[in-house]
């Protein structure tokens, strides 16, 4: 299992005035189920910039043990406000190739699903040969499918 990242969900913020005089701190910004935690922790009030992060850490710890984290169930239910296909795991590209004479670009669309063994799985279907309706429906077949072979529920 991977490790989490020790300044997840803290951000560095520096703001210089216009003497030339530089103060910051650490910002905590966390989001769970429509609801936003933030709290900003400048280095003055901390001891420097290591204290400063020292409590954001702290802060964002105890926020986190109060909060139930999302499943991957309902991570993958839910499309991101980026999803623009509508479909978890389904998404449209474009390929551009430029030559010394010309420029080729190729519209795809894209499923992707995690097999049984944990492996990422793509599929792509080119918009050019079965046309922009075609090649969403056959992408999103695709991503269904091998979900549903998988024997996960997402």
């Amino acid at each position: 299992m991977a490790r989490k990242n020790p300044r997840r969900n803290i951000s560095r913020i520096d703001m210089f005035s216009n003497a030339g005089k530089s103060h910051g701190g650490w910002e905590v910004r966390i989001q769970r189920r429509g609801k936003k935690y933030e709290k900003f922790f400048a280095d003055r009030q901390h001891g420097g910039r290591r204290g400063a992060l020292q409590a954001a850490k702290v802060y964002r710890d105890e926020i986190e043990g109060t909060l139930r984290p999302y499943t991957v169930k309902e991570l993958a239910r839910n499309p991101s406000v980026r999803n623009t296909s509508g479909v978890v795991g389904v998404r449209r590209a474009l390929q551009v190739e430029e030559t010394d004479e010309y420029i080729y670009t190729y519209t795809f669309w894209i499923a992707q699903w995690t097999d049984g063994k944990g492996k990422r799985k793509t599929r792509s279907f080119s918009v050019d040969k079965y046309g922009e309706e075609e090649a969403y429906r056959r992408a999103v077949q695709a991503r269904t499918r091998g979900v549903s072979l998988a024997k996960r529920t997402v």
